[in-house]
Order: structure tokens, then C-alpha cells, then sequence
């Protein structure tokens, strides 16, 4: 992927992710911690957000880096939750806690303790 590319893609993916959280650009800036003239620069591909900004966004938006880089099997908000995104993100205790409660909600009947 080119430089350009990848300018285009994040610009596009910034913009897409932030529209559909119905947030202003000023809101994904305080929500970032970055200057709303930035995430302008990042949407209309003045600029391409380092690393640090790129991550800060992300949080933000509660989507992954590899989303706004276009790099997610499906980016789109509907295909991952923002709570796995958020508990992806957890320390490992809270995470393992994840874990089982997830498993025990999700295990069929013929795999739990009420086999017979």
C-alpha cells in the first residue's frame, strides 16, 4: 500500500467511524485529546496521524487501529461490539473474568453442567 493510499484510507475510515458515532470533529478531538484542527487535517488527508494520535483516535472511536488503517477483515461498527473492543483492553484478571462469564453464557446445553 502506498503512502497515498494509506492517507486516503485513513482519512476515509477517521471520517466514517466519527460520522457514525454522530460526533463532531471538535467532540472526537476533546475525546482523543487531540486539537479538533488535527482531526480536520487527518479527514481531509493534509496529514496522516502518527502513531500516538492514531491509537488515541481509535479509543475514541472504540474501534481498533487496524480498522482505521484498513487492515480489519470488516471495519464496520456492526461487525464488533465496542465492549469487546473495550475489554480486549482490560487487565488479564478483568479479561480471564471476561473469558468465563462470556464461555458460561455462550455454552450450549449438551456442553454445560446440566448434562445428564
Amino acid at each position: 500500500m502506498s503512502n497515498s493510499d494509506l492517507t486516503e484510507a485513513v482519512r476515509l475510515r477517521i471520517s466514517e467511524q466519527r460520522e457514525r458515532r454522530g460526533l463532531t470533529q471538535a467532540e472526537l478531538g476533546a475525546r482523543a485529546g487531540i486539537a479538533p484542527g488535527a482531526v480536520s487535517h487527518f479527514e481531509t488527508g493534509q496529514r496522516l496521524p502518527s502513531l500516538e494520535s492514531l491509537v488515541k483516535l481509535a479509543d475514541a472511536l472504540e474501534c481498533s487501529v487496524d480498522s482505521l488503517l484498513g487492515r480489519a477483515l470488516n471495519a464496520s461498527p456492526e461487525a464488533i461490539d465496542p465492549i469487546f473492543v473495550r475489554a480486549s483492553r482490560a487487565d488479564s484478571d478483568t479479561l480471564d473474568a471476561v473469558r468465563r462469564v462470556t464461555a458460561a453464557l455462550l455454552r450450549e446445553p449438551t456442553d454445560s453442567i446440566y448434562k445428564r
